[in-house]
């Protein structure tokens, strides 16, 4: 697909297209042409104000206390891990898991920076490889969004949860996706591209609620969190904070012929001429659901 132009500057070109893989995402961190990015990605969209007041939702129903063991699914960089660590000392544990070394890496020196200790291992979350009953708590957070089978990995959660164990899952729905551009059609498209792009699991987030019904949870309770974008420099910033670039993306969706290169390319253009004359709005809803194994 060939750069569009607004303005005189380029807002696709070949570089970009090479830089992330969309279809990749966090599936496959490793595989990534430029893991960095996607790390500091991570810590973007954890600062986000509607993942940290997901975050506080999640530890009021978790209540980590000294003594629990606690799991951590996709814990990716093991920020939360590593206040769940301090949580539930003395005489608790915290693990880890995530598919990506990368990831992991940088995990084990930022808790060792915190001077706590969590136990990370490289791992499937839909066949976790911990014992049955084994955890008072278990958390997962941004995760079956990037997971063929959401519901497998649900069920493993559960699985290793103790009878009355607590469990709280948060992820993103990205059908929720709005903005606001001249042309609708446009955003549409975009937006019914992505799962062509990234398969079902890309509207995890508002599945939640039934996934933990069908694993049979119980006592549950749900909430939402809309994140918004009011700005974005296009010709400073790759993408608006915490967001996949979306010119590669764009140009892997025609690529992949899940969204038609005209309307890609006019896609493209409002949205960096909102950029560049101050008037961004983008959102998306995030949603959390925590209950408990029957026990």
């Amino acid at each position: 697909m060939p750069a569009s132009r607004t303005g005189g500057r380029a807002v696709m070109a070949d570089a970009d297209t090479a830089a992330l893989d969309a279809r990749l995402g966090y599936s496959k961190v490793d595989q990534q042409p430029d893991v960095a990015t996607v790390l500091a990605g991570m810590d973007a969209t954890a600062a986000w104000p509607s993942v940290r007041r997901l975050r506080a939702w999640e530890r009021a129903r978790l209540a980590p206390r000294p003594g629990d063991e606690v799991l951590d699914v996709g814990c990716g960089l093991g920020d939360v891990a590593a206040t769940l660590a301090a949580n539930v000392a003395p005489g608790g544990r915290v693990v880890g898991i995530d598919a990506s070394t990368s990831m992991l890496e940088v995990a084990r020196s930022r808790v060792a920076d915190a001077g706590v200790s969590v136990d990370f291992h490289t791992g499937d979350a839909a066949d976790l490889g911990e014992p049955d009953a084994a955890f008072d708590i278990c958390r997962s957070e941004r995760t079956l969004q990037w997971l063929e089978e959401p519901g497998r990995a649900v069920n493993e959660m559960v699985r290793v949860l103790r009878p009355g164990g607590r469990l709280c899952i948060t992820d993103t729905d990205w059908l929720t996706l709005t903005i606001d551009i001249p042309d609708d059609d446009a955003v549409a498209a975009f937006r019914e591209a992505i799962p062509r792009l990234r398969g079902t699991p890309a509207s995890a987030g508002s599945k939640l609620l039934n996934l933990c019904r069908d694993a049979g949870i119980t006592g549950l309770e749900a909430t939402a969190e809309t994140h918004v974008w009011t700005q974005w420099s296009p010709d400073t910033e790759a993408t608006p904070s915490g967001v996949f670039p979306i010119p590669p993306i764009v140009h892997q969706m025609v690529e992949a012929r899940a969204l038609d290169a005209a309307t890609g390319s006019r896609f493209l253009e409002q949205l960096v001429h909102a950029g560049r004359t101050g008037r961004v709005f983008m959102s998306v809803g995030m949603f959390a659901v925590a209950g408990r194994r029957p026990g």
